[in-house]
């Protein structure tokens, strides 16, 4: 008699034993192996680490070809500079004089761009009647209106912060209306089915459903916000950061300039990484950011 065969049964998953003695058919690659040891998340820090200590490893042996450190200093002579800039009183003095109309920019671009934005989400009308000046402005380059905003304003802290809320406004009120159009109609319908107040179906369904897009125009205007600090330094007024670069270029002291435009990533980092992070908890609700 010959053996039937099982038509139900399954052949057996890959890596797994199939008799006595057998091997697993598949190995696990490294990468699964560092994701089921570290995580998902941890091993796109290792990831990025690695990214950051080979750009640092080319950027050295580069530094290292050149002839003369007059052009491209070396990493290490550029951390080195980086130290020692941070102990002195100027450097602080200099980011502090920067971050003034940094912050007074950014927070009014945040706070108006997002009322405005979640306003124009709401009414159709009301977002009829804004895009075509915002679409004006989003194709504008900021850049330009410097001249403006120094007739308008003169040089001062006020000037500054114009410049800064100019870069962000645009994106962080057309990201949070986005935010707003994309919450789902069928809630916002069953909510006004049920008898739930315009007031109560804003706070209970449209706001917690805007929050995605809300939370990402934080994140996209802070950088342009940061784009616009940086621009505000070397085309307004050279009285912080700015300062310091263009004393340093123009003294051709390499090392210290790399270092100023190093620490200027570094904040830039700093700030999104701090934008992720609140995102993440504002969003923890979320099943897909759990």
């Amino acid at each position: 008699m010959t053996a039937r065969t099982d038509r139900g049964a399954r052949p057996a998953p890959a890596g797994t034993l199939s008799g006595p003695g057998a091997r697993p058919a598949l190995k696990v690659s490294i990468t699964q192996r560092f994701r089921r040891r570290y995580g998902t998340r941890g091993l796109s820090l290792l990831v990025g680490a690695a990214s950051l200590v080979g750009g640092a490893l080319v950027w050295q042996v580069f530094g290292l070809l050149q002839e003369n450190d007059l052009f491209i200093p070396t990493f290490t002579q550029t951390v080195g500079a980086l130290l020692e800039q941070t102990t002195t009183a100027e450097f602080w003095s200099a980011y502090a004089s920067t971050l003034v109309p940094f912050v007074f920019g950014w927070l009014t671009a945040l706070v108006l761009g997002i009322a405005f934005g979640v306003a124009m989400g709401l009414l159709p009308r009301l977002s009829k009647i804004s895009m075509p000046y915002f679409a004006f402005l989003n194709a504008l380059p900021v850049s330009a209106l410097v001249p403006l905003v120094v007739i308008a304003f003169g040089i001062n802290i006020i000037a500054g912060a114009t410049l800064v809320f100019l870069f962000a406004i645009v994106d962080v009120v057309l990201t949070s209306a986005a935010g707003v159009r994309y919450v789902d109609k069928d809630l916002v319908e069953m909510a006004r089915s049920f008898g739930m107040s315009p007031v109560g179906r804003f706070r209970r369904v449209i706001w917690p459903g805007a929050m995605p897009g809300v939370m990402a125009a934080v994140r996209v205007g802070t950088g342009r916000a940061i784009v616009g600090m940086v621009v505000m330094e070397l085309l307004l007024v050279s009285t912080g950061v700015g300062k310091l670069i263009t004393r340093y270029k123009d003294t051709f002291v390499s090392a210290e300039l790399y270092a100023i435009v190093m620490s200027l990533g570094i904040f830039g980092l700093v700030m999104l990484g701090v934008t992720r992070a609140l995102e993440r908890r504002v969003l923890s609700w979320q099943p897909s950011r759990r």
